[in-house]
């Protein structure tokens, strides 16, 4: 499966259910497990450390361990399309650092009202866009840009 990202709301298939907004509110209930795919979103967004289920280690390792809830609204975003690829997560709250970590997650859905990033990640992906499967996210936000 393919992480599938949609540009309106309107076009989230109806079996999805609503599409998330509130991402905070959301990841509360998720419990977080330990994988290289998460441990990298941590690294990369947040420069943290998965502890355990609820814990982490943020970028100031003098503070001890942190309850997940500490993470960024971005770095929490991510974790809930890797943990929840049923549910449709909007991404309008995460910066440029948090949406180049798209291509590393290849499975769930996204809505992404204006998918634009500058031109310098070159990453191999799997992503589907209006029913065709991109493997290249430059050629994907190229077709994206278009309409």
């Amino acid at each position: 499966m393919s992480l599938c990202i949609y540009t309106s709301a309107q076009d989230v298939p109806g079996y999805l259910g609503r599409v998330i907004n509130y991402n905070d509110l959301y990841f509360d209930g998720q419990v977080l497990e330990d994988t290289i795919l998460i441990r990298k979103v941590l690294a990369a967004v947040d420069k943290a450390e998965y502890v355990s289920s609820t814990m982490i280690l943020g970028r100031d390792r003098d503070l001890g361990a942190l309850n997940k809830s500490c993470l960024s609204t971005g770095c929490k975003t991510l974790l809930n399309i890797i943990l929840s690829p049923s549910k449709c997560f909007d991404v309008i709250e995460c910066g440029v650092n948090v949406l180049q970590l798209l291509p590393l997650i290849t499975t769930g859905h996204v809505l992404w009202r204006e998918p634009a990033l500058p031109r310098v990640i070159i990453q191999d992906c799997d992503i589907k866009y209006k029913d065709i499967v991109y493997h290249n996210f430059i050629d994907f936000l190229d077709k994206a840009e278009e309409g």
